[in-house]
């Protein structure tokens, strides 16, 4: 008797680790992204998490790496399934270190089609 394949449904991944592996591609595996907190967010009608990230630099750094990604964060359009990211503010520069805050929202309207 033949068996069939089951498919299982996929869930959601965690936000603080695909907005850790989305930042390293944005800085072209150049700099270490470190997840330094994460707390959870509510308003009267949505629900999240606020992320802190270091993103650090090692060996011989072109701060004009580091301004372009400084720049790009804030509009980039990350994607993490179930979620969303309102906001994303560069809170520090150095020479060899960004520190990022991040808030990912619960995709009311991803999540109401499952």
């Amino acid at each position: 008797m033949p068996v069939k394949p089951v498919r299982l449904k996929a869930c959601p991944r965690d936000p603080g680790s695909s907005l850790t592996r989305q930042i390293e591609t944005l800085a072209d595996g150049h700099a270490r992204v470190m997840l330094k907190r994460e707390r959870p967010w509510a308003s009267i009608t949505f629900a999240g998490t606020r992320h802190s990230f270091a993103i650090d630099w090692e060996g011989a750094v072109d701060p004009d790496e580091i301004q372009k990604l400084a720049e790009a964060l804030p509009d980039h359009e990350f994607s993490i399934p179930g979620h969303f990211v309102a906001d994303m503010v560069v809170m520090d520069q150095s020479e060899t270190r960004l520190l990022v805050d991040a808030l990912s929202i619960i995709d009311p309207a991803e999540n109401a089609r499952d």
